[in-house]
């Protein structure tokens, strides 16, 4: 899914203009991001968590982005298959 069509699909799921599914979509995705600045987790119910840590190399001080699926988004993942490939 791409950002446009999640865009749509969230202009018509709460019936407003994909203008203002686009400022509503980008306001979450900003706090998100600010929320990792802060060294802070972002846990989103059902879904996953979004999070970071430290790198292996230690003197680096660098942070690392990490998900962790949800187990419920992994049990819906689980049952598919990718399609055999061609011969």
């Amino acid at each position: 899914m791409t950002t446009s069509e999640l865009i749509r699909q969230l202009a018509q799921q709460l019936n407003i203009t994909q203008k203002e599914a686009h400022r509503l979509l980008h306001q979450e995705l900003d706090a998100m991001a600010r929320h990792l600045g802060e060294g802070k987790n972002v846990i989103i119910r059902g879904f996953g968590t979004l999070g970071l840590r430290d790198s292996r190399n230690i003197q680096s001080g660098r942070k690392n982005l990490f998900f962790r699926a949800s187990q419920k988004l992994k049990d819906f993942v689980k049952p598919w298959k990718p399609e055999d490939p061609p011969s």
